[in-house]
């Protein structure tokens, strides 16, 4: 972890103390958290996405979860009657996964 020497002016450093004190952090974690708002990681590069989809598609493999060979035909019917009944499922799922489960 690196160090940094700021010399800022004493006006500058009561607000961020006062800030710090409401919050309820010391000011280097104030200061860590506004810095880092103020410069956010770059977006991940397309290899960076690919990585992770591999990865990702591996886990789901190692968990009996992905299914490599082409799915069956399924007659129209059946097809609209499956849509029907998983409306609504991707949000509910998003949330699972979001919540490591």
């Amino acid at each position: 972890m690196r160090q940094l020497l700021l010399r800022i002016p004493d006006d500058l450093h009561r607000r961020l103390t006062a800030r710090a004190q409401r919050e309820g952090v010391s000011i280097n974690a104030l200061a860590n958290k506004v810095l880092s708002a103020a410069a956010p990681p770059p977006p991940p590069s397309d290899d960076d996405i690919d990585v992770r989809r591999l990865e990702l598609r591996e886990k789901a493999r190692d968990l009996g979860l992905l299914v490599e060979n082409p799915a069956p035909s399924v007659p129209p019917a059946q097809f609209v009657r499956a849509l029907k009944a998983t409306e609504g499922v991707g949000p509910v799922v998003d949330e699972l996964w979001a919540d490591g489960r």
